[in-house]
């Protein structure tokens, strides 16, 4: 059966960049083979700069464009998730890209595996879009969700390579997303995590690009914000940090040996992901 991905990208005032993301989208090789069927939906937020009319030029069956103000990036990110049909959900903000082979590693994993949902490589990317730095993440902890250690302690967990099963949204809080300003992705991981761990697999999916002007670059609204939501690490949770924390920049062997169920690698002799 073939699988149907959602992805959603909330934008305002992102005429710079908001081409080479849809484009990244929808020149997914999976996507133009017909071997996984997209749903793309784009929430612009009656932006004044010609990102709609950038938008506009790929509106299509594919393509749904929605145009009206909102009051955080979130509240534009919880539309689109709120109307995603797809097997499989995702979001990519302005000015990210997904690699053109992304979709078909997404669909293998999700058909032949029991992951809810999963996270690749972390792909940095520079102004012009040249990849500058690739990291594997090593493991991800309920516990750790929880007590707010990824993104201060721990590395964040990167939206641009993260997908997940549709199912995972049920019963998520999209007013409560919608009044989020800088850590929404935050607040999705957190909740997620209570469901279903979040697995990792050796692939390139997507890149984050560094750039002026973008919201992340607020990283103490940020970690504010994520203080927020989650309960006061205590010494067990500090703890198991530290101990992760030895292994984060460990060769992609040792991660894999010391996660073996939580780190997915694809094998060429048999083509699976093992």
């Amino acid at each position: 059966m073939t699988v149907k991905i959602s992805v959603i990208t909330p934008c305002r005032n992102a005429a710079r960049h908001i081409g080479d993301t849809v484009r990244s989208v929808l020149s997914q090789y999976a996507v133009q083979a017909g071997r996984v069927r997209l749903e793309y939906i784009i929430c612009d937020g009656a932006s004044t700069d010609g990102t709609i009319d950038i938008i506009r030029q790929f509106e299509s069956p594919l393509v749904k464009v929605i145009s009206e103000p909102d009051k955080t990036m979130y509240e534009a990110l919880a539309k689109g998730l709120a109307r995603a049909t797809g097997d499989v959900v995702a979001y990519l903000n302005a000015g990210d890209h997904y690699h053109p082979g992304a979709f078909d590693a997404i669909a293998e994993v999700f058909q032949s595996k029991t992951v809810s949902w999963i996270t690749g490589y972390g792909a940095f990317l520079n102004e012009v879009g040249s990849i500058v730095e690739v990291k594997l993440p090593y493991r991800y902890r309920k516990r750790l969700f929880e007590s707010g250690m990824y993104g201060n302690w721990l590395p964040y967990v990167m939206q641009e390579t993260t997908f997940w099963r549709r199912q995972l949204m049920d019963n998520l809080d999209f007013a409560a997303l919608s009044e989020m300003r800088y850590a929404g992705d935050y607040f999705l991981w957190k909740a997620f995590s209570k469901r279903n761990r979040l697995c990792v697999i050796q692939a390139l999916l997507g890149g984050f690009r560094t750039h002026a002007g973008q919201l992340s670059e607020n990283t103490a609204a940020y970690r504010d914000e994520v203080s927020k939501i989650c309960r006061t690490p205590n010494m067990v949770d500090f703890a198991v940090m530290a101990w992760d924390a030895l292994f984060w920049f460990a060769p992609v062997g040792v991660k894999k040996s010391l996660n073996r169920d939580g780190i997915l690698r694809y094998d060429n002799r048999t083509r699976q992901w093992v």
